[in-house]
Protein backbone atom coordinates (compact mmCIF):
# COMPACT_ATOMS: atom_id res chain seq x y z
CA UNK A 1 0.00 0.00 0.00
CA UNK A 2 1.48 3.30 -1.00
CA UNK A 3 1.55 6.10 1.52
CA UNK A 4 -0.52 9.12 0.53
CA UNK A 5 1.18 11.57 2.85
CA UNK A 6 4.93 11.38 3.18
CA UNK A 7 5.50 9.66 6.49
CA UNK A 8 9.11 10.67 6.44
CA UNK A 9 8.20 14.25 5.73
CA UNK A 10 6.31 14.37 9.00
CA UNK A 11 8.98 12.65 11.07
CA UNK A 12 11.97 14.56 9.91
CA UNK A 13 10.20 17.90 9.91
CA UNK A 14 9.65 17.35 13.62
CA UNK A 15 13.27 16.39 14.13
CA UNK A 16 14.46 19.55 12.47
CA UNK A 17 12.28 21.58 14.81
CA UNK A 18 14.31 20.35 17.72
CA UNK A 19 17.58 21.82 16.61
CA UNK A 20 16.60 25.03 18.48
CA UNK A 21 15.36 24.00 21.15
CA UNK A 22 -16.92 13.47 47.29
CA UNK A 23 -17.03 9.61 47.23
CA UNK A 24 -20.39 8.48 45.82
CA UNK A 25 -21.51 6.28 43.00
CA UNK A 26 -21.20 7.87 39.58
CA UNK A 27 -23.60 6.45 37.05
CA UNK A 28 -24.59 7.49 33.58
CA UNK A 29 -26.25 6.17 30.46
CA UNK A 30 -25.08 6.59 26.91
CA UNK A 31 -28.35 6.74 24.94
CA UNK A 32 -28.52 5.87 21.29
CA UNK A 33 -28.55 8.89 19.06
CA UNK A 34 -29.11 8.28 15.36
CA UNK A 35 -26.94 11.15 14.14
CA UNK A 36 -24.95 9.99 11.16
CA UNK A 37 -24.68 13.61 10.12
CA UNK A 38 -22.56 14.24 13.23
CA UNK A 39 -19.97 11.82 11.96
CA UNK A 40 -17.38 12.65 9.37
CA UNK A 41 -16.93 10.62 6.23
CA UNK A 42 -15.88 7.05 6.95
CA UNK A 43 -14.00 6.32 3.78
CA UNK A 44 -10.32 6.99 3.19
CA UNK A 45 -8.80 7.17 -0.24
CA UNK A 46 -5.85 4.83 -0.73
CA UNK A 47 -3.27 5.65 -3.31
CA UNK A 48 0.06 7.26 -4.02
CA UNK A 49 0.71 10.95 -4.10
CA UNK A 50 3.56 13.30 -4.92
CA UNK A 51 3.46 16.89 -3.75
CA UNK A 52 4.22 19.68 -6.16
CA UNK A 53 4.28 23.38 -5.50
CA UNK A 54 2.93 25.19 -2.48
CA UNK A 55 3.88 28.28 -0.59
CA UNK A 56 6.67 28.69 1.90
CA UNK A 57 10.26 29.66 2.39
CA UNK A 58 13.24 27.64 1.20
CA UNK A 59 13.31 25.09 -1.58
CA UNK A 60 15.17 21.83 -2.03
CA UNK A 61 15.75 19.60 -5.02
CA UNK A 62 15.70 15.82 -4.63
CA UNK A 63 15.55 13.37 -7.49
CA UNK A 64 14.88 16.12 -10.00
CA UNK A 65 11.85 17.49 -8.11
CA UNK A 66 11.54 20.88 -6.46
CA UNK A 67 9.89 21.27 -3.08
CA UNK A 68 8.75 24.27 -1.06
CA UNK A 69 8.82 24.65 2.70
CA UNK A 70 5.59 24.82 4.65
CA UNK A 71 3.30 23.01 2.22
CA UNK A 72 1.47 20.43 4.36
CA UNK A 73 -1.41 21.61 6.54
CA UNK A 74 -2.67 20.06 9.76
CA UNK A 75 -4.96 20.48 12.74
CA UNK A 76 -4.75 19.59 16.41
CA UNK A 77 -7.49 18.47 18.81
CA UNK A 78 -7.07 17.85 22.55
CA UNK A 79 -9.92 15.69 23.86
CA UNK A 80 -9.07 16.33 27.51
CA UNK A 81 -9.20 20.09 27.08
CA UNK A 82 -12.42 19.76 25.04
CA UNK A 83 -13.94 16.95 27.08
CA UNK A 84 -17.57 17.97 26.50
CA UNK A 85 -17.20 17.30 22.78
CA UNK A 86 -15.81 13.81 23.40
CA UNK A 87 -18.53 13.07 25.98
CA UNK A 88 -21.18 14.04 23.45
CA UNK A 89 -19.55 11.88 20.77
CA UNK A 90 -20.04 8.84 22.96
CA UNK A 91 -23.80 9.31 22.53
CA UNK A 92 -23.37 8.41 18.88
CA UNK A 93 -23.87 4.68 18.44
CA UNK A 94 -21.56 4.45 15.45
CA UNK A 95 -18.72 6.29 17.18
CA UNK A 96 -19.24 4.51 20.50
CA UNK A 97 -18.94 1.15 18.76
CA UNK A 98 -15.24 1.80 18.20
CA UNK A 99 -14.67 1.43 21.95
CA UNK A 100 -15.71 -2.21 22.00
CA UNK A 101 -13.87 -2.87 18.72
CA UNK A 102 -10.53 -1.75 20.17
CA UNK A 103 -11.36 -2.53 23.84
CA UNK A 104 -10.55 1.03 24.78
CA UNK A 105 -12.99 2.87 27.06
CA UNK A 106 -11.77 6.41 27.86
CA UNK A 107 -14.84 7.38 29.87
CA UNK A 108 -13.89 8.08 33.51
CA UNK A 109 -10.73 9.77 34.76
CA UNK A 110 -9.27 11.86 37.55
CA UNK A 111 -7.63 15.08 36.37
CA UNK A 112 -4.85 16.18 38.72
CA UNK A 113 -2.91 19.41 38.96
CA UNK A 114 0.13 19.47 41.24
CA UNK A 115 1.78 22.68 42.44
CA UNK A 116 4.52 23.50 44.89
CA UNK A 117 4.21 25.84 47.88
CA UNK A 118 4.62 28.86 45.60
CA UNK A 119 1.86 27.70 43.25
CA UNK A 120 4.30 26.81 40.48
CA UNK A 121 3.76 23.50 38.61
CA UNK A 122 5.17 20.54 40.48
CA UNK A 123 6.74 18.55 37.67
CA UNK A 124 7.26 14.79 37.90
CA UNK A 125 4.95 14.11 40.86
CA UNK A 126 3.89 10.47 40.86
CA UNK A 127 0.14 9.92 41.04
CA UNK A 128 -1.63 6.58 41.44
CA UNK A 129 -5.32 5.66 41.16
CA UNK A 130 -6.21 2.57 43.17
CA UNK A 131 -9.28 0.36 43.27
CA UNK A 132 -9.13 -1.30 46.64
CA UNK A 133 -5.47 -2.22 47.06
CA UNK A 134 -4.78 -2.54 43.34
CA UNK A 135 -3.20 0.24 41.32
CA UNK A 136 -5.28 0.67 38.17
CA UNK A 137 -3.46 3.66 36.63
CA UNK A 138 -0.22 5.51 37.26
CA UNK A 139 1.01 8.78 35.82
CA UNK A 140 3.47 11.61 36.33
CA UNK A 141 2.61 15.30 36.35
CA UNK A 142 3.89 17.01 33.21
CA UNK A 143 5.71 20.31 32.78
CA UNK A 144 2.44 22.17 33.55
CA UNK A 145 1.77 20.00 36.63
CA UNK A 146 -1.08 18.05 34.99
CA UNK A 147 -1.82 14.31 34.95
CA UNK A 148 -4.79 12.13 33.99
CA UNK A 149 -5.62 8.80 35.66
CA UNK A 150 -8.14 6.42 34.14
CA UNK A 151 -10.58 4.01 35.73
CA UNK A 152 -11.61 0.90 33.78
CA UNK A 153 -9.83 2.01 30.62
CA UNK A 154 -9.88 -1.51 29.22
CA UNK A 155 -13.28 -2.58 30.58
CA UNK A 156 -16.73 -1.65 29.33
CA UNK A 157 -17.79 0.03 32.58
CA UNK A 158 -20.54 2.62 32.32
CA UNK A 159 -20.71 2.98 36.08
CA UNK A 160 -17.91 4.07 38.38
CA UNK A 161 -18.39 3.81 42.13
CA UNK A 162 -15.97 6.45 43.36
CA UNK A 163 -16.08 5.03 46.91
CA UNK A 164 -14.15 2.01 45.61
CA UNK A 165 -11.20 4.17 44.53
CA UNK A 166 -8.43 6.10 46.23
CA UNK A 167 -5.76 8.46 44.99
CA UNK A 168 -2.14 8.86 46.02
CA UNK A 169 0.20 11.74 45.22
CA UNK A 170 3.86 10.92 45.74
CA UNK A 171 2.80 7.86 47.73
CA UNK A 172 0.50 9.75 50.13
CA UNK A 173 -3.25 9.18 50.01
CA UNK A 174 -5.24 12.37 49.43
CA UNK A 175 -8.41 13.18 51.36
CA UNK A 176 -10.79 13.70 48.47
CA UNK A 177 -11.02 13.77 44.68
CA UNK A 178 -13.66 13.74 41.95
CA UNK A 179 -13.96 11.85 38.69
CA UNK A 180 -14.68 13.47 35.36
CA UNK A 181 -17.24 11.36 33.47
CA UNK A 182 -19.25 11.62 30.25
CA UNK A 183 -21.91 13.36 32.36
CA UNK A 184 -19.55 16.31 32.64
CA UNK A 185 -19.16 18.92 29.94
CA UNK A 186 -15.98 20.26 31.51
CA UNK A 187 -13.06 18.59 33.23
CA UNK A 188 -13.11 18.57 37.04
CA UNK A 189 -9.73 19.66 38.36
CA UNK A 190 -8.25 18.11 41.50
CA UNK A 191 -5.46 20.36 42.77
CA UNK A 192 -2.83 19.35 45.32
CA UNK A 193 0.37 20.75 46.75
CA UNK A 194 3.17 18.31 46.08
CA UNK A 195 6.93 18.12 46.07
CA UNK A 196 8.32 18.50 42.58
CA UNK A 197 10.96 16.17 41.24
CA UNK A 198 14.21 17.90 40.41
CA UNK A 199 14.27 18.09 36.63
CA UNK A 200 16.64 19.39 34.00
CA UNK A 201 15.82 22.06 31.46
CA UNK A 202 15.58 19.33 28.86
CA UNK A 203 13.11 17.47 26.68
CA UNK A 204 13.31 14.00 25.13
CA UNK A 205 11.50 13.63 21.80
CA UNK A 206 11.16 10.33 19.94
CA UNK A 207 9.64 9.75 16.52
CA UNK A 208 7.92 6.40 16.03
CA UNK A 209 7.43 6.18 12.29
CA UNK A 210 5.53 3.82 9.99
CA UNK A 211 8.10 3.02 7.29
CA UNK A 212 5.94 0.90 5.01
CA UNK A 213 5.00 1.94 1.50
CA UNK A 214 6.89 4.61 -0.38
CA UNK A 215 8.65 7.71 0.90
CA UNK A 216 9.80 9.02 -2.52
CA UNK A 217 10.43 12.72 -2.83
CA UNK A 218 8.90 13.71 0.51
CA UNK A 219 12.38 14.01 2.02
CA UNK A 220 12.72 17.09 -0.19
CA UNK A 221 9.96 18.76 1.80
CA UNK A 222 11.48 18.01 5.20
CA UNK A 223 14.81 19.44 4.04
CA UNK A 224 13.06 22.55 2.80
CA UNK A 225 11.32 22.92 6.19
CA UNK A 226 14.57 22.81 8.17
CA UNK A 227 15.45 26.49 8.31
CA UNK A 228 11.90 27.67 9.04
CA UNK A 229 11.29 25.24 11.91
CA UNK A 230 14.67 25.82 13.53
CA UNK A 231 13.94 29.53 13.51
CA UNK A 232 10.47 29.10 15.03
CA UNK A 233 11.62 26.84 17.85
CA UNK A 234 14.92 28.56 18.49
CA UNK A 235 13.22 31.88 19.16
CA UNK A 236 11.33 30.52 22.20
CA UNK A 237 12.92 27.24 23.29
CA UNK A 238 15.97 27.16 25.57
CA UNK A 239 15.64 23.55 26.68
CA UNK A 240 18.28 20.99 25.83
CA UNK A 241 16.78 18.60 23.30
CA UNK A 242 17.54 14.91 22.77
CA UNK A 243 16.04 13.06 19.81
CA UNK A 244 15.58 9.41 18.89
CA UNK A 245 13.67 7.41 16.29
CA UNK A 246 11.89 4.09 15.85
CA UNK A 247 11.01 2.94 12.34
CA UNK A 248 8.62 0.04 11.89
CA UNK A 249 7.03 -2.06 9.19
CA UNK A 250 5.27 -5.42 9.60
CA UNK A 251 5.90 -9.11 10.02
CA UNK A 252 7.48 -10.60 6.89
CA UNK A 253 9.18 -7.36 5.85
CA UNK A 254 12.95 -6.91 5.77
CA UNK A 255 12.72 -5.64 9.33
CA UNK A 256 9.92 -5.09 11.83
CA UNK A 257 11.52 -2.37 13.94
CA UNK A 258 14.80 -0.49 13.93
CA UNK A 259 15.85 2.52 15.95
CA UNK A 260 18.37 5.27 16.60
CA UNK A 261 19.19 6.02 20.23
CA UNK A 262 18.64 9.33 21.99
CA UNK A 263 21.29 11.89 21.22
CA UNK A 264 21.83 15.55 21.98
CA UNK A 265 23.17 16.04 18.46
CA UNK A 266 20.09 16.46 16.30
CA UNK A 267 22.21 16.07 13.14
CA UNK A 268 22.79 12.43 14.08
CA UNK A 269 19.04 11.82 14.11
CA UNK A 270 18.58 13.73 10.86
CA UNK A 271 21.31 11.67 9.21
CA UNK A 272 19.74 8.43 10.43
CA UNK A 273 16.37 9.41 9.00
CA UNK A 274 18.06 10.26 5.72
CA UNK A 275 19.36 6.69 5.47
CA UNK A 276 15.88 5.16 5.71
CA UNK A 277 13.53 4.22 2.92
CA UNK A 278 9.91 3.14 2.90
CA UNK A 279 8.81 -0.21 1.55
CA UNK A 280 6.96 -3.37 2.52
CA UNK A 281 3.72 -3.60 4.40
CA UNK A 282 1.37 -5.29 1.95
CA UNK A 283 -1.85 -5.42 3.93
CA UNK A 284 -3.27 -2.33 5.62
CA UNK A 285 -2.54 -2.89 9.35
CA UNK A 286 1.08 -2.66 10.48
CA UNK A 287 3.19 -3.65 13.50
CA UNK A 288 2.22 -0.67 15.66
CA UNK A 289 2.38 -2.76 18.84
CA UNK A 290 5.99 -3.75 18.25
CA UNK A 291 6.93 -0.16 17.54
CA UNK A 292 5.41 0.94 20.84
CA UNK A 293 7.28 -1.83 22.65
CA UNK A 294 10.57 -0.84 21.03
CA UNK A 295 10.05 2.77 22.00
CA UNK A 296 9.71 1.73 25.63
CA UNK A 297 12.28 -1.02 25.88
CA UNK A 298 15.08 0.12 23.59
CA UNK A 299 15.18 3.90 23.88
CA UNK A 300 17.06 5.44 26.82
CA UNK A 301 14.48 7.94 28.06
CA UNK A 302 15.87 10.33 30.69
CA UNK A 303 14.22 10.30 34.11
CA UNK A 304 15.38 13.85 34.75
CA UNK A 305 14.02 15.57 31.64
CA UNK A 306 11.25 18.07 32.20
CA UNK A 307 9.25 16.53 29.36
CA UNK A 308 9.15 13.32 27.32
CA UNK A 309 7.09 12.97 24.15
CA UNK A 310 6.73 10.38 21.40
CA UNK A 311 5.27 11.41 18.05
CA UNK A 312 3.54 8.35 16.56
CA UNK A 313 3.44 8.99 12.81
CA UNK A 314 1.28 6.58 10.83
CA UNK A 315 -1.50 6.01 8.35
CA UNK A 316 -2.65 2.53 9.41
CA UNK A 317 -3.80 0.82 12.63
CA UNK A 318 -2.32 -2.18 14.43
CA UNK A 319 -3.62 -5.61 13.49
CA UNK A 320 -6.98 -6.35 15.08
CA UNK A 321 -5.98 -9.42 17.09
CA UNK A 322 -6.53 -9.97 20.81
CA UNK A 323 -2.85 -10.40 21.72
CA UNK A 324 -1.85 -7.35 19.70
CA UNK A 325 -4.56 -5.20 21.25
CA UNK A 326 -3.42 -6.37 24.70
CA UNK A 327 0.17 -5.46 23.82
CA UNK A 328 -0.87 -1.94 22.79
CA UNK A 329 -2.84 -1.53 26.02
CA UNK A 330 0.12 -2.61 28.14
CA UNK A 331 2.51 -0.31 26.32
CA UNK A 332 0.27 2.74 26.45
CA UNK A 333 -0.27 2.21 30.18
CA UNK A 334 3.51 2.13 30.63
CA UNK A 335 4.00 5.29 28.59
CA UNK A 336 1.54 7.03 30.94
CA UNK A 337 3.32 5.67 34.02
CA UNK A 338 6.71 6.92 32.85
CA UNK A 339 5.36 10.35 31.89
CA UNK A 340 5.78 10.00 28.13
CA UNK A 341 3.11 11.76 26.10
CA UNK A 342 1.93 10.09 22.90
CA UNK A 343 1.13 12.53 20.10
CA UNK A 344 -0.29 10.63 17.13
CA UNK A 345 0.12 12.30 13.74
CA UNK A 346 -2.51 10.82 11.42
CA UNK A 347 -1.84 10.82 7.70
CA UNK A 348 -4.20 9.81 4.90
CA UNK A 349 -5.34 6.21 5.07
CA UNK A 350 -6.71 6.60 8.59
CA UNK A 351 -10.34 5.52 8.99
CA UNK A 352 -12.71 6.41 11.83
CA UNK A 353 -11.96 3.32 13.94
CA UNK A 354 -8.25 4.10 13.76
CA UNK A 355 -8.90 7.75 14.59
CA UNK A 356 -10.76 6.63 17.72
CA UNK A 357 -7.82 4.46 18.76
CA UNK A 358 -5.23 7.17 18.16
CA UNK A 359 -7.22 9.72 20.12
CA UNK A 360 -7.49 7.17 22.94
CA UNK A 361 -3.69 6.78 22.91
CA UNK A 362 -3.35 10.55 23.24
CA UNK A 363 -5.89 10.85 26.06
CA UNK A 364 -4.34 7.94 27.95
CA UNK A 365 -0.99 9.75 28.13
CA UNK A 366 -2.28 13.33 28.36
CA UNK A 367 -1.07 13.99 24.83
CA UNK A 368 -2.90 15.53 21.89
CA UNK A 369 -4.10 14.41 18.44
CA UNK A 370 -2.65 15.83 15.21
CA UNK A 371 -4.18 15.16 11.79
CA UNK A 372 -3.24 16.18 8.24
CA UNK A 373 -5.87 18.21 6.38
CA UNK A 374 -6.78 18.85 2.75
CA UNK A 375 -6.34 22.62 2.99
CA UNK A 376 -2.95 22.65 1.32
CA UNK A 377 -4.43 21.16 -1.85
CA UNK A 378 -1.53 18.73 -2.17
CA UNK A 379 -1.45 14.97 -1.91
CA UNK A 380 -4.53 12.77 -1.90
CA UNK A 381 -7.65 13.23 0.18
CA UNK A 382 -7.76 12.87 3.96
CA UNK A 383 -10.88 12.09 5.98
CA UNK A 384 -12.28 14.93 8.03
CA UNK A 385 -11.46 14.45 11.70
CA UNK A 386 -14.52 14.12 13.93
CA UNK A 387 -13.80 17.25 15.93
CA UNK A 388 -15.19 20.73 16.51
CA UNK A 389 -13.77 23.97 15.23
CA UNK A 390 -10.00 23.97 14.96
CA UNK A 391 -7.27 26.10 13.47
CA UNK A 392 -5.65 24.99 10.25
CA UNK A 393 -1.90 25.46 10.51
CA UNK A 394 1.13 24.70 8.48
CA UNK A 395 2.38 21.42 9.84
CA UNK A 396 5.78 22.93 10.54
CA UNK A 397 4.19 25.69 12.64
CA UNK A 398 2.02 23.22 14.56
CA UNK A 399 4.99 20.98 15.32
CA UNK A 400 7.08 23.89 16.50
CA UNK A 401 4.25 25.12 18.73
CA UNK A 402 3.82 21.75 20.44
CA UNK A 403 7.54 21.29 21.02
CA UNK A 404 7.82 24.74 22.53
CA UNK A 405 4.81 24.13 24.82
CA UNK A 406 6.22 20.84 26.12
CA UNK A 407 9.73 22.24 26.53
CA UNK A 408 8.74 25.21 28.72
Amino acid sequence: MKKIIGIFLLAASMVFALAGCSKAAIEYDLPYEDSASAMARESAVDGGGVFDGGEGGGESEVGGGQFSSGVVTAGEWNDIEKWGFWANLLNNQEWGAHSSYWKYYPYNFVYVTTVDASEKPAVGARISLLKGDKEVWNAQSDNAGHAVLWASMYESAFRVDASEYSLKVNGKKVDSFEFTTPNNQEVIENKYVASAKRVDNAIDVAFIVDATGSMGDEIGFLKADLKDIITLVGQQCTAKVRTATVFYRDQGDRYVTKFSQFTGNVDETINYIGQQNAEGGGDWPEAVHEALETGLQKLSWSNSSRSRVAFLILDAPPHHEDDIIASCQKSIEKYAETGIKIVPVAASGIDKACEYLLRSFAMSTNGTYVFITNDSGVGNEHIEATVGEYQVEKLKDLIARLIIAYAK
